[in-house]
């Protein structure tokens, strides 16, 4: 199975016990993440005794979804997208599994999907796990033991660690570049990609295991903060843009200067095609001083209203250095 997410039980606990509005709250969050999953086409997985995950008091979330005397209540709406969320998720086997106990946090918790998430790890298959954000529960990497053995697993409650996870996988899983080209989308979601930039990868000084580690930095930081900071001084004077990119993103960032954008063989090398049209990506990420550079530019919604609210970075060259004047 190539899941990357699994549904935890044990969160679910305390629903019987909680105000209407604070579960309903949790329920949105956790569908939240797997709407997520479904648009970025993220596998998920399920046990498939899910629905009778006990929400306390003698109640199962089968109980919760259908049955309108429940003593937990949910939306009626609100049930009806949780059911069909959890209809999508694949079911994993449990002949996979040594043990369905599982201790973290100081407790022991009868939850398949983080046992079956243990193995997976085990495997060197990384797996996240999505509890119900109900109350306290885990968040990032937390040591689990299954069956007497320790492993590190990663719980995704929000859109930071969903991210998170993924920029951890490329690492974690050594990928190599068509891999990390498949988990672009997942790792660096507020970006977008000129055609063929992918080639690039094999065009650094250094070979790409060498480069990988700041790639997922410097990405990182340009999906995280790239737009964000552009649309912050749109109209404005953006003399300090590239100090405050540099910041944000941790490396060296800046646009070309005026003799190189009036050079036209410079002005080529830095042209792709995107999205129909060819585009020339000026702006640039310094891995090194003088060599290796991420090269990109910015898309404003103030020229395109289809665009997010605060625009969009494109990564159009990954290349040792392109030409400069003479």
């Amino acid at each position: 199975m190539t899941a990357r997410f699994v549904l935890e039980e044990s969160s679910w606990a305390a629903a019987a016990e909680t105000g209407a509005e604070v579960l309903a709250h949790s329920v949105h969050q956790l569908l939240e993440r797997l709407d997520v999953a479904r648009q970025r086409s993220e596998a998920v997985a399920k046990h498939s005794s899910y629905y009778e995950t006990d929400l306390g008091n003698d109640v199962q979330l089968w109980s919760a979804l259908f049955d309108s005397g429940c003593s937990v209540q949910l939306d009626r709406d609100l049930a009806l997208r949780l059911s069909l969320a959890l209809d999508q998720a694949s079911e994993f086997d449990d002949a996979e599994l040594d043990d369905y106990d599982t201790a973290f946090e100081g407790r022991v918790r009868f939850a398949p999907g983080v046992a079956w998430a243990h193995a997976c790890c085990r495997r060197r298959h990384q797996v996240a796990i999505l509890p119900l954000p109900l109350g306290h529960v885990p968040r990032g990497w937390l040591s689990v033991t299954v069956a007497d053995t320790d492993i590190d697993l990663f719980f995704v409650t929000d859109e930071s660690e969903h991210v998170r996870f993924f920029r951890s996988v490329i690492l974690l899983e050594n990928a190599d570049e068509a891999v990390f080209e498949s988990f672009a989308g997942s790792a660096f979601p507020a970006l977008d990609w000129a055609d063929g930039v992918w080639r690039g990868l094999r065009e650094f000084s250094r070979p790409y295991v060498e480069v990988r580690r700041e790639l997922v930095r410097y990405l990182g930081g340009l999906s995280d903060f790239g737009a964000v900071s552009f649309h912050e001084y749109l109209g404005g004077d953006q003399s300090q843009l590239p100090n405050v990119l540099s910041a944000r993103i941790g490396c060296e960032t800046s646009d070309e200067n005026g003799r190189t954008k009036s050079h036209p063989p410079s002005e080529r090398d830095r042209t792709r095609r995107y999205r129909g049209t060819s585009r020339i990506f000026w702006w640039h990420i310094k891995l090194r001083p003088h060599v290796d550079r991420i090269h990109f530019l910015y898309e404003s919604p103030t020229t395109d209203v289809s665009l997010p609210e605060h625009g969009r970075i494109v990564v159009g060259i990954f290349k040792d250095h392109c030409i400069l004047p003479n």
